[in-house]
């Protein structure tokens, strides 16, 4: 199977290299492209310091007092940016429901510094605040959607010869679907990571082709995909 993997690509070469190693081919497509927002973050003292994503470190330049703070985060590759940036991981969890879950379990409710990105879900400062966590939100990076991509992209959908697409994120699912066309998304199957994804792709594609993973991490998505029985061509690079 050719498979589209429309992640930035600092993100898509890795998953590049899995799908390879299942024996499909992959083209890379960015949908969206990150870019941090040159932001000021507050001096603090704070409690503890929330990041859902790795693009939340990208050109940070935090003080001595934010580096001292605890850090709870999403995702290990958030945890290896915090690191980089100077900051000391406590909590690490798959997802930002399980992130406040663990919080509001395990900690005092106090201050927090939540670096964030602009385009999001509320969940966790949602679900904090309720918890009675005071929380400052700062939005350190962006992604827009591309304007195109490269022109053997749109030749190798219009001709059929790639199979399916990888989903991460409602936002980047509906500018990939854009992008590829309604045509195009109706003959593609979709593997999307969550249920919100799904959603947006049912409005450009077959409900029989659209695949959602178990549980809304890459490796259940990989599973999803499953093992091909042809060799794969070399991944895509950075």
């Amino acid at each position: 199977m050719r498979v589209l993997v429309t992640r930035p690509m600092d993100q898509a070469a890795s998953t590049a290299m899995r799908l390879s190693a299942l024996g499909h081919s992959v083209v890379c497509a960015p949908a969206l492209v990150v870019f941090p927002i040159a932001a000021a973050l507050p001096e603090g003292p704070f409690d503890l310091i929330l990041a859902t994503s790795a693009q939340a470190f990208a050109g940070l330049n935090p003080s001595p007092v934010l580096r001292s703070a605890p850090l709870a985060c999403v995702g290990d590759k958030t945890a290896a940016a915090a690191a980089a940036a100077g900051f000391t991981a406590r909590i690490v969890a798959p997802r930002a429901e399980a992130l406040s879950a663990r919080l509001i379990a395990e900690w005092t409710a106090g201050s927090a510094l939540y670096l964030a990105g602009r385009e999001r879900k509320p969940v966790l400062e949602d679900s904090l605040r309720a918890a009675g966590w005071r929380l400052s939100v700062v939005e350190t990076y962006d992604a827009r959607p591309v304007e195109s991509w490269p022109a053997e992209i749109g030749v190798a959908l219009q001709k059929g010869e790639i199979d399916a697409v990888l989903h991460y994120s409602p936002r980047s699912a509906a500018a990939a679907l854009a992008l590829i066309g309604a045509a195009g998304a109706a003959r593609l199957s979709h593997y999307c990571l969550s249920e919100d994804i799904a959603a947006t792709c049912r409005t450009f594609a077959r409900a029989e082709k659209i695949f959602v993973a178990s549980q809304p991490d890459e490796e259940a998505l990989m599973t999803l995909v499953g093992p091909s029985s042809r060799l794969a061509q070399p991944p895509c690079k950075e």
